[in-house]
């Protein structure tokens, strides 16, 4: 399997402490701080993945925790899917794994992203067609009516062909927190565009119009949805100048105009989460603080068509160093639950932002070193908050009470 940083972003995680992303090298020896792990962290079963190098993995909740991820494979036979998910149980186990069965196994999935939608679960994946070219990639997408248990067979929504060493490095699905069952899927292709979609379950026969929201920078691998409470869906992207979204307007799913929210080349800084189909979350951590910055750590709202200034004084024992990457999820309540990936790629450092403050930092597990970081994912249920991290075939899953 190709490794290269450029085909998807979990890869420039894993490497963050040995490799150059956009020209700045992201390792270091030790962190500023030396926080223990928190005693308040419980470690917990991994679901068997038969020894694959598990790539990217995706919480979700939807009923239950589930968790979506690829995994590298030398064989195109359908009993080593590169496509699978698990389902974590109440009685604190996983389920035996699952490959939505399409007929034949997809070999050369590279990326993997997953919502839900009413009644529904949607997921899109990135694939390189090997038998064409290690340049050439689809964009796939498939829709689950029943919860997980069944899949359609999956329909493109885009292919391209890379040149050099522009575009096909990320995705992301996002539905709007099950109230509705339109989806909208996002993703770069050749030439760093940035490419955003609308799908009806009730049209599934059409494929997908794709917009053009704009161009991401070198180096700037990630793009993030969420759905909002009116139905429609912001996106978010970096074009290594500044931070920049665009609104998708519901039913026609044709695009507004960008909007500039932060300058700085923010790397995988970023995340944006929805609350139930709520106002979207979005938290970055600023590149440099400017002179009316309070903190580096940023939290915007979206709020009748703008990203809304939302307080967040950092915590009392400062603010944790810069990491190599950010994902983020909101509790029923609304409260920010914030993961970062330490640029040492030895650790998962954790906050939360609650009554306007971020708690301290904490160590909620430890990576093995010198290994890299796959991917990983946070995502709030009950009374919990969860980490999965992955380190090829190595994982760790991890929960503290909220």
């Amino acid at each position: 399997m190709n490794l290269s940083q450029n085909f998807y972003r979990s890869i420039s995680i894993g490497l963050a402490c040995l490799a150059c992303i956009g020209g700045v090298v992201l390792g270091c020896a030790h962190t500023e701080k030396s926080w223990a792990a928190s005693s308040g962290w419980q470690s917990l079963q991994t679901p068997d993945t038969g020894g694959g190098l598990v790539v990217d993995p995706q919480l979700l909740t939807y009923k239950r925790l589930q968790v979506f991820f690829g995994w590298s494979s030398t064989t195109s036979a359908i009993k080593a899917p590169e496509f699978s998910f698990s389902v974590f149980e109440s009685g604190n186990k996983w389920t035996t794994i699952k490959a939505p069965f399409f007929g034949a196994n997809l070999a050369g999935v590279r990326k993997v992203a997953a919502a839900n939608a009413k009644y529904s679960v949607g997921i899109l994946f990135l694939h390189n067609i090997v038998e064409q070219s290690e340049n050439a990639f689809e964009v796939m997408y498939s829709y689950s009516s029943d919860s997980g248990w069944s899949f359609s067979k999956p329909a493109v929504c885009d292919s391209f062909v890379l040149s050099g060493a522009g575009g096909g490095s990320d995705i992301d699905i996002a539905g709007v927190g099950g109230r509705k069952p339109s989806l909208c899927f996002g993703w770069t292709a050749e030439n760093n565009m940035v490419k955003a979609a609308l799908f009806d379950p009730q049209y599934r026969g059409d494929r997908p119009r794709a917009c053009n929201l704009g161009r991401q920078g070198v180096g700037c691998d990630k793009v993030e949805l969420a759905g909002e409470n009116k139905g429609g869906f912001v996106t978010v992207w970096n074009d290594g100048h500044s931070l920049l979204s665009s609104y998708i307007r519901p039913l026609i799913g044709s695009n507004e105009d960008s909007i500039k929210i932060a300058r700085g080349k923010f790397g995988l800084n970023f995340s944006l989460c929805d609350n139930s189909g709520k106002d979207p979350l979005l938290v970055y951590d600023l590149p440099r603080l400017g002179k009316n910055d309070k903190s580096r750590r940023q939290v915007r709202r979206w709020e009748d068509g703008a990203w809304q200034v939302v307080p967040a004084s950092p915590p009392a024992s400062g603010e944790a160093p810069i990491g190599a990457a950010l994902e983020a999820c909101q509790d029923k309540d609304g409260n920010l639950h914030v993961a970062s990936l330490s640029r040492d790629g030895e650790s998962i450092v954790y906050s939360c932002l609650k009554d306007g403050k971020f708690t301290n930092p904490e160590v909620a597990l430890k990576l093995k070193p010198m290994i890299g970081c796959t991917g990983f994912s946070i995502a709030t249920q009950d009374k919990y908050v969860y980490i999965f991290a992955s380190q090829g075939p190595s994982n760790q899953f991890v929960r503290r009470a909220l």
